[in-house]
């Protein structure tokens, strides 16, 4: 799959384009522009067929990263960055809203589907249809478009150097971690907008290889409506959304062939929902898991500069099997003094701290379940999702060992992030932790970053949304290809996972071509 060469293009829609209604027709529709929209968009145009995208967000490019989050964030963040999941507690969702979706933002972390999730799916929810060993290619391919490789010792941050002494004193394994990038310059502001262009985000490699095989691509287009005719899908219908003002304007109607719905877990079954198209499982929206996550800050008596590098640059993966994954983070000067605790001259100690600060964070494969459901009074979803008494034992769990971590390099203050426990100075704090029972309320901060599972795919249409092609059981030609999809959490950073999948799937429809586009426009 090769690479586009640039955004300005004749194929391309931006705000200012639409001067009316507009009506469209194409072999296949795109709804979403992220790991899975962009993917399938590629996948489907580079052999040969006619597709259309339809994004929400406008199409940012590195002139517009100034690496301010203050700026950032409300340009390409849904909701400004302040989506979340009502619930005990709630937690606080990132989501893109821009070309490129979540991966223009995100951390640029890449891991493979773990073996033994795949096997979970096979044994425990009868998907034998997908294996790890057919997968492996379609990651080997990814990972060599994508320049996927393990970080080199350059652009490691300060933050590493400390996390690294500590596991090693602990006897657990702290390695780089595997970025989709080409020549970085560790500037340390993946979640921003990379300046310079080298993470290979779906904006910068899949949508523009799309166009340049002739994909045409709708920005500031938000889909309201999947057409259906005589139980198939026949396109797609939407309004143009002023970027600046939210408002809608033109209406847009684009029919296709075949219609691939990826628009992340929480909207995708939203649309789905407000469509009627839910299906007879009763599960659409169902089963969300969000992979929640924690941020411990460490002060050391060294600088550690952790700002200087990338901002996310290794993991330990000792833990992987108790659901645990611990991976470092760094945030830029203005994110940190908003999440460092205290208040007036004891908040402006710790700040005056930040060169000699060190983090590192977790995620859990969560056992907890969620709910989406269509939104009210203008809002595209409501989403819920309570934190259970294992999953918050889990959380527990990572501070106890992110702390551990810290103390074994010599930090003799680490904040956790807890209530009841806010600061860690001995080991004998880290035995008072895990001798108290923490439940869900005592996070300060919970964070989530993978929203996924709420158009499972499975065997049963009594069970799952989707069969193991993606498709949905009760709409013929209608697929999802998103992070939604996954019967249970991973337990690792979902893009590539989402990436192969959707190349799976675009593959499937181009083989079946005749029974999508045989009779389309």
């Amino acid at each position: 799959m090769g690479s586009g060469d640039g955004n300005r293009s004749m194929n391309v829609y931006r705000y200012n384009d639409y001067g009316s209604d507009l009506h469209l027709s194409c072999e296949a529709v795109v709804v979403g522009s992220g790991a899975g929209g962009a993917v399938a968009a590629a996948g489907l145009a580079e052999a040969g067929h006619d597709v259309i995208i339809a994004e929400e967000g406008s199409w940012y490019t590195r002139e517009h990263f100034n690496c301010e989050p203050s700026d950032m964030v409300p340009m390409m963040y849904r909701g400004a960055g302040s989506t979340l999941l009502l619930g005990i507690p709630p937690v606080s969702v990132t989501l893109g809203r821009c070309v490129g979706g979540t991966t223009t933002i995100n951390s640029a972390t890449c891991f493979r589907l773990p073996e033994r999730v795949a096997g979970r799916w096979r044994d425990e929810f009868g998907c034998a249809d997908i294996s790890h060993d057919e997968l492996t290619p379609l990651f080997d391919e990814l990972e060599s478009d994508l320049s996927i490789a393990p970080l080199t010792d350059d652009l490691m941050s300060g933050s590493y150097r400390v996390v690294k002494r500590g596991a090693d004193a602990l006897g657990w394994s702290c390695k780089p971690l595997k970025h989709n990038v080409k020549g970085c310059e560790g500037l340390g502001v993946c979640q921003y907008g990379c300046p310079t262009g080298a993470k290979q985000s779906a904006d910068v490699f899949h949508v523009p290889a799309a166009i340049s095989a002739g994909a045409r691509l709708l920005t500031n287009c938000r889909v309201e409506r999947i057409l259906v005719a005589d139980g198939r899908a026949t396109g797609v219908e939407g309004r143009v959304v002023d970027p600046a003002t939210r408002k809608p304007g033109h209406r847009i109607r684009v029919d296709a062939g075949a219609v691939i719905i990826a628009c992340g877990s929480l909207l995708t079954p939203a649309l789905l929902a407000a469509n009627g198209l839910g299906g007879k499982s009763g599960s659409l929206g169902r089963n969300l898991t969000v992979h929640p996550a924690g941020r411990l800050v460490a002060v050391m008596d060294e600088v550690v500069d952790g700002f200087r590098g990338v901002s996310q640059d290794a993991y330990i993966d000792d833990f992987a099997d108790e659901g645990i994954m611990l991976e470092g983070i760094f945030v830029p000067p203005g994110l940190m003094m908003a999440i460092l605790p205290g208040i007036g001259p004891d908040h402006e100690e710790l700040i005056s701290k930040y060169r000699r600060t060190a983090a590192f964070g977790f995620l859990v494969s969560d056992e907890s379940r969620g709910r989406v459901l269509q939104g009210r009074f203008g809002q595209p979803f409501l989403s819920f999702y309570n934190l259970g008494k294992r999953d918050a034992a889990r959380m527990k769990q990572g501070i106890a060992r992110c702390a551990r971590i810290f103390l074994a390099a010599g930090s003799r203050e680490v904040y956790t992030g807890l209530r009841s426990i806010p600061l860690i100075r001995s080991e004998a704090d880290v035995e008072k932790l895990l001798e108290c029972p923490v439940p869900s309320t005592d996070f300060n901060e919970l964070m989530a970053f993978h929203p996924l599972g709420t158009c499972r795919f499975g065997p049963d249409p009594a069970e799952a949304v989707l069969d193991q092609n993606l498709e949905s059981f009760n709409v013929r030609g209608l697929f999802v290809a998103d992070g939604s999809i996954f019967p249970t959490s991973l337990g690792v950073n979902p893009m590539v996972t989402i990436m192969a999948f959707a190349l799976r799937t675009a593959r499937y429809i181009s083989s079946e071509r005749q029974r999508f586009f045989g009779s389309a426009i």
